[in-house]
């Protein structure tokens, strides 16, 4: 059974300083659960999909907050390249690594807190 240290050990996140802020496992993994339906990601390849750099910025912006917010270094720092990017909010070399890093880190985090799930709950669950 993965806990939530072992996950935010495996993602180079900052169990500690998490703790400092929501306090116990549960909430943390509430949270984290939380991440995975927000659509800011989802948003974000909609919108370099479409080249529309305003909506990604916006949607890059708010990863960061919500990757820092969590102690999810890593994807923090991912998030924080990428939005400074697109600042501009014009096509630049850098945006499309930037993008591909953090459409990388994003899945690695996924995954890793689905793993974190279904070991908390006892497997998946339908419905």
């Amino acid at each position: 059974m993965m806990t939530v240290k072992e996950c935010y050990e495996r993602l180079g996140a900052d169990y500690e300083d998490v703790c400092c802020r929501l306090l116990s496992e549960e909430r943390i993994l509430r949270f984290l659960q939380m991440l995975l339906r927000d659509g800011s990601y989802q948003e974000l390849c909609d919108a370099m999909g479409r080249q529309d750099y305003e909506c990604a910025f916006r949607a890059a912006h708010t990863l960061k907050g919500v990757f820092f917010n969590l102690s999810l270094t890593l994807q923090g720092k991912c998030a924080s390249a990428l939005t400074e990017a697109l600042r501009s909010r014009q096509e630049n070399e850098e945006i499309r690594p930037l993008f591909e890093q953090m459409v990388s880190s994003y899945r690695e985090m996924y995954e890793a807190i689905e793993e974190l799930s279904e070991s908390q709950t006892g497997g998946s669950r339908n419905g």
